[in-house]
């Protein structure tokens, strides 16, 4: 897991001061809403049966140390200890159903209760997002048993109501002898639910309008937290309209272009395939 500094910067807060550089605020309201998206998100997969793989690995004394972690004033702290417990020789299916999952309900449970304030849980939010972010190469290494093909699942943002665009993307890069399942017209939770059980490795989304992007970075959100193994690009004539765009939703690229988007996801696939090669 490597990035961790005390330079670590919760990306929710990264978001917010990335938006008042150009002049702009994030209000508090979509802060919390991502910082709900990242508990609720995570808080779920404690209750799937691979929590059982724990054992007596991680018990709830160590649960509760890291969700202390995650609200301290110190920024590295929780990163730190689930870097630990990796190196130890925590599987990071465990890590992540068991150990950061419980961690997060009980931050949730701290915020139900009061017993953490909303700029603590947000900030504490935004370090399990970066954590499971840094992790990314780890589950992909547990999960890439051979070499991946070719495909990825692309998708509409929620709420806009033109495929056009994405769908003739999806063509295209058939053409081109990629695999891609295409999925429209679904709602927020619909669409996180189906790429989780498609499980991709990358996902394309296509916007154009500018003024989805609060939709966009949730969505992305969820789908760090959901699918922590996946690769993001992002396109679509929003991106061609404002280049940054990707960088404030915590997109890994942006394309404005089929060819550029093609070349993107060529050499993110080759990637993998040496990550499975190991």
């Amino acid at each position: 897991m490597s990035g961790i500094s005390a330079g670590y910067l919760a990306p929710l807060d990264r978001a917010r001061r990335f938006m008042e550089r150009r002049g702009s605020a994030l209000p508090d309201a979509a802060l919390r809403a991502l910082a709900r998206e990242v508990i609720l998100r995570v808080s779920r997969v404690a209750e799937v049966p691979e929590a059982q793989l724990l054992g007596q690995r991680a018990g709830r004394s160590e649960i509760a140390a890291l969700c202390d972690a995650l609200l301290s004033a110190d920024e590295a702290a929780a990163a730190e200890m689930v870097r630990g417990a990796r190196l130890a020789g925590m599987p990071a299916a465990v890590l992540y159903h068991v150990y950061i999952a419980g961690a997060t309900r009980m931050l949730g449970e701290r915020w139900d209760r009061d017993e953490a304030s909303v700029p603590q849980v947000i900030i504490g939010a935004g370090r399990v997002y970066g954590i499971l972010r840094e992790m990314r190469e780890a589950f992909l290494t547990e999960r890439l048993t051979a070499p991946p093909g070719a495909h990825a699942v692309f998708a509409s943002i929620p709420g806009e109501v033109h495929g056009i665009g994405i769908t003739m993307a999806a063509d295209t890069m058939r053409q081109k002898g990629w695999d891609i399942t295409l999925r429209l017209g679904l709602g927020h939770d619909a669409l996180v639910e189906e790429i989780a059980d498609l499980a991709p490795t990358m996902v394309g989304l296509s916007t154009a309008l500018s003024s989805s992007t609060f939709a966009i970075a949730r969505l992305i959100v969820a789908l760090r937290v959901r699918c922590p193994q996946v690769w993001i690009i992002l396109g679509g004539q929003a991106v061609a309209a404002d280049p940054e765009i990707a960088a404030l939703v915590d997109a890994d690229a942006a394309a404005a272009d089929m060819d550029s988007g093609l070349e993107l996801m060529a050499a993110h696939l080759a990637t993998l395939n040496r990550l499975a090669g190991r």
